[in-house]
């Protein structure tokens, strides 16, 4: 009886959590470390084969090659989300940070340095998050920013696993420590364009999201060992036949080779009628009947 018992609260967590629509931890439940872990149930249900796409950059500030896409994206009328490090901000990237709100883009956090969230103490993670959700508030408030939206991209997309403690239910106590609400949307990807792997072409980048999103031609990458114990990275063409029809694309712009990738998506979304939205406009992402306001 008792593991029938188990059985069915598993399944009344799991019907729980895919029934909140939005990517925000569900303020009723307890988490379960190493349990309620993947990503396939926070795929963006409302992008499939809605033809849409959402451009997000993680890792940045790049102190020249984020200033370059920002040029892209304005040149091109596209709007886009940056994932920041904000270890990475400073007196030489600040003037990026500014612009990236000016110009109407979303800034969100990818942690304050980029380390392996599963391999931190619980204290360690509420630190860093908490470090680095501030920073960027008192940012948005320094730039006069009226956006309310607060999201969260784990590094490696890694969470849930660290058997002390479950990451979303940290991040609802940061969340109620700067807003007094559940504000903080953890934000995953639906398009892996793999930019980060350093043999990929920028053509291969642009048409790995395309290929999502229409179907044809996308490229993995295979590892392999040297003699001498390196790595070494080759690209295996496939091709994708049942797109998702839309999603949230990853890209990094800390690479020359994604931001001009970015650029030719672009051109070719345009000919071919795929709308790139803001990430704030997805369903799952959106922040209406919130306010958000920072009270810390």
């Amino acid at each position: 009886m008792k593991i029938i018992a188990m059985s069915a609260l598993a399944l009344f967590t799991s019907l729980s959590i895919s029934a909140e629509m939005k990517q925000f931890p569900v303020d009723s439940l307890l988490y379960r470390p190493r349990v309620d872990v993947g990503f396939d149930q926070y795929r963006s249900a409302s992008l499939k084969k809605s033809n849409k796409v959402a451009l997000t950059f993680d890792d940045g500030p790049h102190i020249t090659r984020t200033p370059k896409l920002l040029d892209i994206l304005k040149k091109e009328n596209v709007k886009a989300t940056f994932f920041v490090l904000t270890r990475k901000i400073n007196e030489s990237t600040l003037p990026i940070i500014q612009r990236i709100l000016d110009e109407g883009h979303i800034l969100a956090s990818h942690d304050h340095d980029h380390e392996n969230n599963n391999n931190e103490t619980e204290d360690e993670f509420q630190g860093e998050l908490l470090k680095s959700i501030s920073i960027l508030e008192g940012l948005k408030e320094k730039f006069g920013s009226n956006q309310i939206s607060s999201y969260y991209r784990f590094p490696y997309g890694a969470y849930g696993k660290n058997k002390l403690y479950h990451h979303f239910n940290v991040m609802k106590k940061v969340s109620d420590i700067i807003y007094g609400e559940n504000c903080i949307n953890f934000a995953f990807w639906d398009i892996d364009t793999s930019d980060w792997v350093p043999t990929i072409t920028k053509e291969q980048i642009a048409s790995n999201i395309m290929a999502h999103v229409v179907g044809g031609t996308a490229y993995r990458h295979v590892v392999k060992r040297t003699i001498f114990g390196n790595t070494k990275y080759k690209m295996k063409k496939y091709k994708i036949k049942y797109p998702f029809g839309g999603g949230v694309a990853l890209l990094h712009d800390i690479h020359e080779r994604s931001i001009e990738a970015t650029e030719i998506f672009i051109k070719a979304a345009k000919r071919k009628g795929i709308e790139i939205v803001p990430l704030s406009e997805v369903k799952e992402y959106s922040y209406k009947d919130k306010s958000c306001q920072s009270i810390f």
